[in-house]
């Protein structure tokens, strides 16, 4: 069984203080998502389901991922990076779609957090097999 430090720095990273950093940097891409797509929602111009947008969305979450996971190598880290687009992409259908309120939070709880845990481990592996290649 791996040692209590070799798990910790797992799943926080090798600098605690960096790993809060971008907890940090997590909460203000949740905002930056979150106000990015709150127009579209006004102009009805571009649709949630846009194969574009979403893959745009991924792509994002994926590079902060990777980026958070070479710099630090913390899957939780990762994760989090990831769901502060994810989620904060998926939160104005709360307020913009709540024909049915329940409804619309489990979706956007799960589409947010699924997405945001899968692309979240994905980039850790880019970020962690980048750095270890190096």
């Amino acid at each position: 069984m791996p040692s209590r430090d070799a798990v910790d720095t797992l799943l926080f990273g090798e600098q605690p203080a960096l790993s809060a950093q971008f907890v940090r940097v997590a909460g203000a891409l949740f905002f930056l998502a979150l106000f990015a797509h709150l127009p579209v929602r006004y102009l009805d111009g571009v649709a949630t389901s846009d194969g574009l947008v979403i893959g745009a969305v991924a792509v994002a979450m994926l590079v902060a991922a990777a980026v958070g996971a070479y710099v630090n190598s913390g899957v939780l880290v990762s994760i989090a990076l990831a769901a502060g687009i994810g989620v904060g992409f998926y939160a104005p259908a709360i307020v913009f779609e709540l024909r049915d309120p329940g409804e619309a939070t489990l979706w956007i709880l799960a589409v947010g957090s699924f997405s945001s845990l899968a692309v979240g481990v994905a980039g850790f592996a880019v970020g962690r097999g980048v750095r270890r290649m190096e």
